[in-house]
């Protein structure tokens, strides 16, 4: 594989003029590019730029630019997409959570009817544990995934993210319900390397280790860790689809993915010092506990990310694959 180092702003400049010319509004691609970015500084390019092009190929079934439309009952948020790029929704969706919550110690939001990608849920649930909030959140998305004992997609990857406000470096979990993510074996695609093992299935439903047989074949993708993957990923089904009011992706029309999301103050149940005092207690606890023969220690998860985050922002620079640049480039 061959990669590429450029100026963010580089790269920024480069980004915009693709989705403006592609019809996105200039805030809209602000919230793109930044969620974008954080995502390969987190360690995570399988949801980066790589996915400009089904950006751009997604705005361009848009008839008119409409806003975001978000309704309210109480602490409870109905958020229409109208089509704007999932990214854009979901962020908006957070911006209501952040500010309903300054009444209310829990807030729920629904996000519907909005196109192409979210991103890295984990994004939202760091976004939301940076302006003090405990948040939950699963999207659903096209289906790529079989049952367990099954060879029918019917499941999207259907992640689940939890999101804890801690010290300067929020505890984030944020994991697929398949064996790997769609993004993942898009970007081995590329770069023409086989994928694992027991992760994916050809279109006659045999093992494979080809992610083209997924990405070009019409092939499946495999439920993490048999049924209890797939339990996951069908509940999740439910909820961030029926239950949202974007239906499940196998029975509904195309563009209709959804996403939950939860949100709660740290001090619902205790006072805040003294979650923040016993959440501390226990992290250390586990980061000091006795690592195992051959490893190289125990990590919080989400805080090893955050720390390379910062690393890579300082640079003011930014590395992706060759193949990935030039397929932003041919956007233009």
């Amino acid at each position: 594989m061959m990669y590429k180092t450029l100026k963010v702003e580089a790269l920024k400049k480069l980004v915009f003029q693709v989705l403006l010319s592609a019809g996105e509004t200039e805030e809209n691609a602000g919230i793109i590019f930044e969620n974008l970015l954080e995502d390969e500084y987190m360690n995570k390019p399988t949801h980066g730029f790589y996915r400009i092009p089904s950006i751009v190929e997604a705005l361009k079934t848009r008839n008119a630019v409409l806003p975001v439309k978000i309704s309210q009952s109480n602490s409870i948020f109905s958020v229409d997409g109208q089509r704007n790029i999932g990214l854009v929704a979901v962020r908006k969706a957070c911006d209501s959570i952040i500010a309903a919550s300054k009444e209310q110690p829990l807030v729920m939001a629904g996000i519907f009817n909005y196109i192409s990608t979210t991103g890295a849920i984990g994004y939202y649930t760091r976004y939301l544990a940076r302006n003090g909030l405990i948040s939950i959140m699963t999207c659903i998305s096209g289906a790529t995934v079989v049952p367990h004992g099954g060879m029918d997609p019917l499941f999207g990857t259907n992640p689940i993210s939890v999101g804890i406000p801690y010290q300067d470096n929020p505890v984030i979990t944020d994991v697929a319900t398949a064996a790997i993510s769609y993004g993942q074996l898009a970007l081995l695609a590329k770069a023409g390397t086989s994928v694992s093992p027991n992760t994916i299935l050809d279109k006659e439903g045999y093992p494979s280790t080809d992610p083209k047989d997924v990405t070009e074949r019409g092939g499946t993708q495999l439920p993490l860790s048999g049924h209890k993957g797939y339990s996951l990923g069908l509940v999740f089904e439910i909820l961030a689809g029926l239950l949202v009011g974007a239906r499940s992706k196998n029975s509904a029309s195309p563009d209709t993915d959804g996403a939950l999301l939860i949100a709660f103050k740290p001090d619902v149940f205790i006072e805040r010092n003294d979650f923040d005092h016993e959440l501390d207690t226990f992290l250390m606890k586990i980061k000091n506990s006795r690592p195992a023969p051959g490893s190289d220690g125990i990590r919080i998860p989400g805080q090893y990310d955050t720390i390379s985050y910062e690393k890579k922002k300082q640079s003011g620079e930014i590395t992706i694959m060759d193949k990935v640049y030039e397929d932003i480039v041919s956007c233009l």
